[in-house]
Parts: structure tokens; C-alpha cells; sequence
């Protein structure tokens, strides 16, 4: 390896070693502050760079147009870059100003302005980018670099290594920075990683003590310097430490030593130098504590001050998606005479490319002359500009990697896929970048780079990587525009919009039509993104289609004999497709037919179909369902019998289209039936609502304690009764399966009392201790006039939805902590109606007698019950959300309305063992409790029942949040006309819906388990 430690006999002076102390210092307190608001309940995740804070040192030596590609420990060296300490608050709040608007996680740094690219989460993608961008430098002839950072966990993907060898080969202005702290998560790697395992030239990388800003700074240096003045990339091997657990949802504790925790303490770079500062005079003790005290209050106030920023709006969610003033589609300069064929088509309009869009860069396997592409479709580009076109290595990644780094820079790549088959090593390009890049950076940077490939089957020979089409995989990446040509005259006018486009464009060249000679019209016309051509007109179906499959539509319409009865519609771009169009033509014929090359299963053609069936006006009018003709599910074979039994054939496509012609659909008549009876009042299922509570004082809840932990244990409580707290001060410790962790104060304040006891089990946002705290009681004290009468009530009722800071409460449908619990749930549901008939009777019977009637719901609980007990995978629960478990006796929950629209779940205890006196008596009682505020742990319930009877719904599709394994709702009872009586006589039914979680329980079981409901409640008695 190249000198181990080049650079330690080098000092910094004076006021540069002050400036990087305080930047490190203010990142370290950022860091700190995270972390405590995450303990008082605020935000979701932190990612932190303790430790890793000397690394900000090579920014000094980063001019105003160089680059930065960051990794996301790198928070000092983004400050340093010209981020402010505000911009990343912003983030670990997700807030609408943020620099991914709310989208990105914290330490996904991004900074348009500061030429900071928008960091992804899978690790090591960023580094092929930054590659694009630096050759995008070279291209243009100018001095500036880009850093690359990563950890040494990611120097393990396949990306790394093509980063290193692209940057190698072309001689690239990029720095490679590995900030090795020697764990990934919990694994260690000190000796796992390709330097120490002797896979990369050890005497190209540069070893640095990374904990010695020193060091780093005189390396980043000269490894600026390098790659500043052409002679291409440098690799700096940081050696440091990662002082903190890999993120909120981590503690280290777990799986390091107490020497480990030890080491990286010692090996803290403000540690190290703080005692440098110490040690020659500059500071002091008091002066450094200032700087502290300052860098500390200074973190408060940026994050109390961000926290106020406007959050998300439900509206933008698709805001940046792709641009939202695309340019003007205009008319490809091409000539091509009265027959030519495809490939010639896109050979003309690249050269046209090439000649008038200087930005232009083609790239490819074997594109360069002389063989200019497996198709030829580049045949002499080559030769005209041989520095913008070139031939690329084997490495799907790198090509589309690239191509997302030149277009981030300014560029416009035409990058080849020799066949979309071999698209597979570069997805991680595709869809974690090239796709989504502008709208998770809240529309700051874009990338209009075009990949195209030759793709799809008909030509015998391919088998099954030279013969996919697959358009549906790609469809499902949100912000990738997706174009495929079925003649000459739309590949030059498709190309055309894509060199226009400021959004991806991946486009699909169907290779069974490169050769084919078609007739084009006299002047070639545009093909503007996302409009489509329709290609016939007609009246009685219609047949959408694009690519190969548009010949094969032509060839059945010309069987067929008649061409008036069939609207052909030719997509041309699949993403976005052209609704209104398809719609329109579907509106007039009443019949939609689409043929697709790709498989059935999650396709375009499904889409499609799905959406035209759900406009309301469209419904009506279908005089016969929708159908769709697919490419068998099976991969592409050799033998051409696989190949031409696999896709759909024009003999096919002419039997649906004859099939729907013939099928008119005819409404119904019947007698009128018998007129229902007018129902009584419907049946409130809950009891009526009780008054709302009085106004608490203000409540400290239980944190988000790491991904997936939604309960644990009140270890110890340190402040008792009347006692006052400080700021970010802990007041209990609570304990879960991962680690003991703090829960803070979030101001100065006084408790009042505690809600839970000491080990008591608690859950992830439960009220658990009642405070005053100094800012309200001020606030109160000067209030400059007691206010009385109904304005005095009015405000009562708006303070219930004031936030702790003052502002309206933004709240949600769902906690943050049931939409954790939901993740990875497989939910399922299914609906019975049961007789309500004998239920109403019975209660009216019991009050006839003057006694009390139970109540309706107690009734379904009751049900529901003896249903759990026969069949027993309904008194599961889930294993932190993941495995079933059995739990011996079983508590049922039930929701309960409660004032503001809120909902809480009573709990009935042990239901197992209860009989019918009891239960009833139970279940009063914990409906009365949990109105009352006086809530219990869920951990024992296996199903939750719901009902919105008071409301008079009559059916819903109910969630389910583990623990539990499902929901039951009951609707409000009602009439409707009795199927046994051919509609002639009604009935009074509810409506039981069960959703449950279909990873452990089937259909079968769950038909026969609400089947036993429905009949346990339609039998249900009491005795005299």
C-alpha cells in the first residue's frame, strides 16, 4: 500500500485548525441534537457521522464548481461544502423546504446550489454518477473534481469496482474517499474488505489516519490536486471510527465490547483535537466549554426554528414526478424517402443528434465503426466525432450510471443496452437513479438521459436473454419515461422528443421490425411523448397495442375484411400512455381489446384496463368486458416452437376481435320488486359516546424506539413527583428486546405525575408521564385577561388541537407508530351478511321485561369469542409483527369512538375463560374505562373488533395492525331484498367483514372461522 501515513509530519496553523474545530464541533452538536428530539418523541430516524467529522477537512480544498458525491455520514463534510446546519434540520424533519422536500431520509444529503448530489440509500450506487460527472469535466475541458465518499461496507458492490475501473480507464478527475470505521451495521470488516483481502492495487490507494484532521487535510490535498491537474482519479483509504450505533434504529451495545465502545472513544477527532488545541495554548478549557455551550444552544434553535417549517402537502406528491412544462414536440430533421426501415430510421435521427446537439454523448457495447452495433444503429457516428461516441465495457451498470452522472452535469447521454435482456446488473442504476433522481430531490436536479435497446422476440433464434420485452417492469418505475416505436417514422420522431426531453426516457426497439421496409408519408411528422397515433378509425372495438404487436393487429383487421369496425390504436409511448385518447375511442365503441408482447401479470395491459373500467361513464357504456392478449408466462425458448407457441399470433388477436364484435350487451328486465319496508332506526352497535375528558396538562409519550419495536418495559423512573427538570434531561429509561434507551425532556418543566408504573409494559407513542412546563405556564401568566362564557368554551375546544409549539396539530389518519406496524403485512378480506332478525327481536323481548338488553356489540364480541375458541389460529398474535405465536389466554379488543374522532381499543381480559354473565359485564366495564382515558397493553389481542353502527355504516374494508392477526368489522344493521325470495321479500342483515393477515392464515380457514361467527350470532340466546 502507498505510504501508510504520508502526510502525519505535517501541522495545520493556528486559525485553520480554530475553523475546523468549530465546524466539527457544530456537526457533532447537530448530531447530539437529533438524537434528543428523537428521545422527547420528535422526528423518525438519525443517521449520525460521529467520528467522522475530520473528513470535512478536504473540502478546503474544493473550488465553487467542483463536486461533491457524498455518503451519508458525511454531514461535517457537507457543512463545510456550504450546507448549513438549518438545510440538514430541515430534512431530519421532512420538511416541504427540505432539499428532498420531505422525501428523502436524514444524511441523504443534496444541495443543487452547492453541487452536492442527491445521495440514494443503497450504498455504493452514488460512486458510477459521480464518475458521469467527472467525465462530463474532462469532456468539456475543465479543471474541476468531484469527491466521492463512501464507507467500506459498500467497497464491497459491484458498483464500487466499475467506478474504480471506468475512473481508471478514461482518467477521470474523481477522489475516491472509503471512510473505513471497520464495522458495516454490526459486521466486522477490518479484514473483510477488498484492500485488506488483497483484490485492489494496494499502491494506488493512499492510507490516512482519518481521525487526525491533519493528516486528512494534506492528503485531500494532494489528492485534489492530482486529479485537479489530469492525472486521474485518486483513492484515499481513511482509517476512523463510527462513535455512534449505525442509526436510531441501531444500538452497538449489542454487539460491541466495552473495549471496542472504548477505542472509538479514544480515537474521537474532536477528542484528538481538542487536546492538540489544549496542549499548544490556543484554547482553553473555559473557552473550548464556550464554544461547546454556543455550538450546543445554537443546535436548539436551529432545529426549534426548522421544526416550524411548513411539512409536506398532500397535493405535491406527485410533484416532480417528471417536468411539469415538457418542451414542445417538434419534427425530427430527417430524410428518409418514401420506404425505409427501422434501424436506418434511428441511424439518421442519432447523426442528426450528433450533429446538432453538442451536448450529445453516445456509449455503448460494440457501437463505435467499424461494426456500429449488433443492428448497425450507430454505423458511423463514430467516425464523425469519435470523442462523443465510444464503445463501453461489459457493464450494464456503468453504462446507465454514467449516463445518470452526465446528464446530472449537463450532458445529453444516448447510452445503448445491447439488449434489454441484459439490462439485470444495471437496474440498480435504472431504478434507484436515472428514475426517481428529480423527484426525490424535490425537482433541484434532473436527469435527461435516453438508454435504448433493441428488444422483444419474433425472430427466431434469440431464445431467452435476446428475446424479453418485459415493458411492465419498467412501467413500475415511477418517473421513467417509456417509448417504443412500431414504425420508422415514429423511431426518428420518438428519438427526436427524447433528445428534447428533460426527463429519462428509456426506449424499446422492437428488433423483429428493424429490418422490415415500411411505407412512410410524404413529410415525417412528430411523435410527442405520450400522445399516440391512432392508426385506424372505427366504430365497434377498440384495439390497442405498440411494438411488435401493431403488425400483428394490421394483419388481423386485413383478415377480418372489414376495417370500419376496428379502431386501432398505437400507444407509442407506454409511460406516460395516452389516457385520453384510449378513453375516448373506448367511450364510442364500447368494446377494448389490447395485445401486448409482454406477460399478463402485473403488465400494461392490466393497468390499462384497470383504469379505463374505473371512469364511471365508461362503465356503463362497455358492452363487453375488456380483454387482453399476452405473451404466454413462460421465458422465450430457442426452438421456434417455444417461441411462436409462447407470443400472441394474428389468428389470435382476429378471434377477440370477432369474439367482442358479436357480444352486445343487453340490460336486464324484470318486475318490479316488492317495495322494502321502511327500517327502524339502525342499531348503534357502540354504546352512545361519552363527554369528553377534561383538558390534561402536557404529556411526555414513548418515543419511536428503532424500526419494528413497538413495545418495552418502564425500567426506571429518575424523577419523582413535583420534581423539575432541564431541558433534553432524562427522565425514565424504558427497555426493549434491541436496548435500554432514554427518554428526554424536551424543555424545562415539572412533573406531575407518572401514567405507567415501573415495569410496567408501554408502547411506542403511549402517554407516559403528565409535566407542566415553563414555556406554557408562561404563556398562560400572560395571557392579559381571563376570558369567560361560551368564548371561554370555544377556546377550550381549539386548544385540543394545538401543538406543544403553538401551531395547529397536523394530524394523521394512522399513528406513525400503526403505519410501522403494518409494514410487510399481506392483508386479505372477506364478508358474510348475518340474519339481524333474531338478535332486535330478542333485545326487545329482554326490555319488554323491563330489564337491560346487552348491548348489540357485546353480542357480536360474544360471537366472535366462541368463534376464536374453535378455531384456535385466530388467538395468535404476531411476534414483533413478524411470526404468529400462540398466547394460551386471549383478551379481544374493540374500538371505541372517542371526542375529537380520535379511536381507542378497550380490552376485554381473558375471554377464554369467561362465561356469558361475566363477559357482558367485562366488556362494560372496559368500553367505560377507555373512554375515561384509562388505556391497556395490546399485546394479547388476537383480533380487533370494529364497528361504526352510531355513523349508520352498513360495510367497510377494516385494517389490520399487529399484534394482532385480524380485524372484524360489523356494520349497521339494514334491509335489503332476500336472494331466497327472488327479490320479492326482504331481510335485516349486518354485514361481517374480516380482514386478516394472509402470510398465516388462509382463505379456507378464514371462511370457515367468519362463518362461525355469522352462525353463532344468528343463534345467539339467553336463558330465562
Amino acid at each position: 500500500m502507498a505510504s501508510p501515513n504520508p502526510t502525519s509530519h505535517r501541522d495545520l496553523d493556528r486559525d485553520t485548525k480554530l475553523r475546523f474545530f468549530r465546524l466539527m464541533i457544530e456537526s457533532r452538536m447537530g448530531d447530539h441534537r437529533e438524537q434528543s428530539l428523537l428521545r422527547q418523541g420528535h422526528g423518525w430516524f438519525h443517521v449520525g457521522g460521529i467520528g467522522h467529522e475530520a473528513v470535512s477537512a478536504i473540502a478546503s480544498h474544493l473550488e465553487k464548481d467542483d463536486f461533491v458525491a457524498p455518503y451519508y455520514r458525511d454531514r461535517a463534510l457537507v457543512l463545510a461544502r456550504g450546507m448549513t446546519t438549518h438545510d440538514i434540520a430541515l430534512t431530519f424533519f421532512g420538511k416541504r423546504s427540505s432539499s428532498s422536500g420531505g422525501r428523502q431520509l436524514p444524511g441523504h444529503f443534496s444541495s443543487r446550489k452547492n453541487n452536492i448530489w442527491s445521495h440514494p440509500s443503497p450504498v455504493g450506487s452514488h460512486l458510477l454518477p459521480a464518475c458521469g460527472i467527472a467525465w462530463g469535466i474532462k469532456l468539456d475541458g475543465k479543471n474541476n473534481v468531484v469527491v466521492a465518499s463512501t464507507g467500506e461496507g459498500a467497497s464491497r458492490q459491484g458498483d464500487f469496482f466499475e467506478a474504480a475501473c471506468v475512473a481508471i480507464e478514461k482518467q477521470l478527475p474523481v477522489v475516491f474517499v472509503v471512510e473505513d470505521n471497520g464495522i458495516a451495521i454490526s459486521t466486522p470488516n477490518r479484514n473483510a474488505n477488498p484492500l485488506a483481502l488483497g483484490v485492489m492495487d494496494k499502491e494506488r490507494w493512499v492510507q490516512v489516519d482519518g481521525t487526525k484532521v491533519a493528516d486528512v487535510y494534506h492528503a485531500g490535498a494532494e489528492a485534489v490536486a492530482k486529479a485537479r491537474s489530469g492525472g486521474g482519479p485518486s483513492f484515499l483509504w481513511l482509517d476512523l471510527e463510527r462513535g455512534t450505533s449505525h442509526s436510531s434504529a441501531d444500538d452497538h451495545r449489542l454487539y460491541r465490547c466495552k473495549k471496542e465502545l472504548e477505542k472509538t472513544e479514544e480515537r474521537d477527532p474532536i477528542k484528538l483535537l481538542r487536546e492538540e488545541l489544549l496542549a499548544e495554548k490556543i484554547l482553553t478549557e473555559e473557552e473550548i466549554s464556550e464554544i461547546e455551550a454556543e455550538a450546543k444552544e445554537n443546535a436548539r434553535q436551529v432545529y426549534l426554528e426548522a421544526r416550524k417549517a411548513d411539512d409536506p402537502e398532500e397535493s405535491e406528491n406527485s410533484l416532480h414526478l417528471t417536468d411539469p412544462a415538457p418542451p414542445i414536440a417538434q419534427r425530427p430533421p430527417v430524410q428518409l424517402g418514401e420506404r425505409t426501415r427501422m434501424l436506418d430510421a434511428v441511424n439518421s435521427t442519432l447523426k442528426e443528434v450528433l450533429k446538432r446537439n453538442e451536448d450529445s454523448i453516445f456509449y455503448g457495447q460494440d457501437i463505435a465503426d467499424p461494426k456500429g452495433g449488433v443492428f448497425r444503429l450507430t454505423a458511423g457516428l463514430s467516425t464523425t466525432d469519435p470523442d462523443r461516441v465510444g464503445n463501453s465495457p461489459i457493464a450494464e451498470s456503468t453504462i446507465i450510471g454514467l449516463a445518470c452522472g452526465l446528464a446530472c452535469y449537463g450532458k445529453k447521454p444516448f447510452f445503448e443496452i445491447q439488449f434489454i435482456d441484459f439490462i439485470g446488473p444495471g437496474w440498480n442504476q435504472l431504478a434507484n437513479n436515472l428514475a426517481n433522481l428529480r423527484w426525490r430531490s424535490f425537482g433541484e436536479w434532473n436527469c435527461p438521459a435516453v438508454i435504448y435497446a433493441p428488444y422483444g422476440a419474433y425472430l427466431p433464434g434469440g431464445a431467452i436473454w435476446h428475446s424479453s420485452s418485459g415493458e411492465g417492469l419498467f412501467a413500475n418505475l415511477p418517473g421513467l419515461t417509456i417509448a417504443v416505436p412500431s414504425t420508422p417514422e415514429d423511431a426518428a420522431g420518438l428519438i427526436w422528443s427524447a433528445n428534447q426531453s428533460t426527463d429519462p426516457v428509456l426506449l424499446l426497439l422492437p428488433k423483429h421490425l428493424m429490418w422490415d421496409e415500411q411505407k412512410l408519408p410524404e413529410k415525417i411528422r412528430s411523435a410527442p411523448i405520450g400522445r399516440a397515433r391512432v392508426r385506424r378509425t372505427g366504430h365497434m372495438v377498440t384495439v390497442v397495442g405498440w411494438g411488435n404487436c401493431i403488425e400483428l393487429i394490421e394483419e388481423s383487421i386485413e383478415k377480418l375484411g372489414d376495417d370500419t369496425q376496428v379502431e386501432l390504436i398505437d400507444l407509442r409511448t407506454i409511460v406516460p400512455w395516452d389516457r385520453e385518447t384510449v378513453m375516448n375511442s373506448v367511450r364510442k365503441t364500447g368494446r377494448l381489446l389490447i395485445v401486448q408482447e409482454d406477460s399478463d401479470p402485473c403488465s400494461v395491459g392490466q393497468a390499462i384496463v384497470s383504469e379505463v373500467i374505473d371512469v364511471p361513464d365508461i362503465w356503463p357504456r362497455l358492452q363487453a368486458s375488456p380483454q387482453i392478449i399476452s405473451r404466454q408466462n413462460t421465458p422465450i425458448g430457442f426452438h421456434p416452437t417455444y417461441e411462436y407457441t409462447a407470443l400472441p399470433d394474428s389468428d389470435t388477436v382476429l378471434e377477440a376481435i370477432r369474439s367482442l364484435v358479436a357480444t352486445q350487451a343487453s340490460p336486464s328486465v324484470a318486475e318490479p320488486a316488492a317495495a322494502l319496508p321502511t327500517p327502524p332506526a339502525p342499531e348503534m352497535i357502540m354504546e352512545e359516546e361519552a363527554p369528553p375528558p377534561p383538558p390534561s396538562a402536557n404529556l411526555i409519550k414513548v418515543p419511536v424506539l428503532g424500526e419494528g419495536i413497538t413495545r418495552a418495559r418502564l425500567l426506571t423512573q429518575f424523577k419523582k413527583k413535583g420534581e423539575s427538570f432541564e431541558p433534553d434531561e432524562s427522565i425514565c429509561e424504558v427497555e426493549t428486546d434491541k436496548a435500554v434507551f432514554p427518554i428526554e425532556a424536551p424543555e424545562k418543566g415539572t412533573l406531575v405525575e407518572w401514567l405507567f408504573e415501573e415495569g410496567d409494559d408501554v408502547g411506542v407513542g403511549d402517554d407516559i408521564a403528565r409535566c407542566t412546563f415553563a414555556s406554557h405556564t408562561r404563556a398562560e401568566e400572560e395571557t392579559s385577561a381571563p376570558v369567560k362564557g361560551d368564548e371561554a368554551a370555544n377556546i377550550r375546544k381549539f386548544k385540543q388541537y394545538e401543538a406543544a409549539n403553538g401551531e395547529i396539530a397536523k394530524t394523521s389518519g394512522l399513528s406513525a407508530e400503526i403505519i410501522q406496524q403494518m409494514q410487510g403485512l399481506v392483508p386479505a378480506t372477506i364478508m358474510v351478511k348475518a340474519k339481524w332478525e333474531p338478535i332486535r327481536l330478542l333485545r326487545e323481548r329482554i326490555k319488554a321485561k323491563n330489564q337491560k338488553a346487552p348491548s348489540p356489540s357485546a353480542i357480536v364480541a360474544w360471537s366472535l369469542v366462541q368463534a376464536m375458541k374453535k378455531h384456535r389460529r385466530f388467538t395468535h398474535t404476531l411476534l414483533m409483527g413478524k411470526m404468529p405465536r400462540a398466547i394460551g389466554d386471549f383478551d379481544l379488543g374493540v374500538a371505541v369512538s372517542l371526542p375529537d374522532d380520535r379511536l381507542g381499543t378497550a380490552i376485554v381480559p381473558d375471554v377464554n375463560r369467561r362465561e356469558w354473565p361475566e363477559f357482558a359485564d367485562l366488556f362494560r366495564k372496559a368500553v367505560d374505562d377507555t373512554r375515561k382515558g384509562r388505556f391497556q397493553p395490546k399485546t394479547r389481542i388476537p383480533i380487533l373488533l370494529s364497528t361504526m353502527g352510531q355513523y349508520d355504516v352498513q360495510s367497510a374494508t377494516p385494517i389490520v395492525v399487529p399484534p394482532s392477526i385480524a380485524t372484524l368489522f360489523v356494520g349497521s344493521a339494514h334491509y335489503e331484498l332476500d336472494p331466497e325470495s327472488q327479490g320479492q321479500k326482504s331481510r335485516e342483515v349486518v354485514r361481517l367483514v374480516l380482514t386478516f393477515d394472509h402470510r398465516w392464515i388462509n382463505g379456507a380457514g378464514s371462511a370457515s372461522f367468519l362463518s362461525e361467527v355469522k352462525n353463532n350470532l344468528e343463534n345467539f340466546d339467553i336463558a330465562d
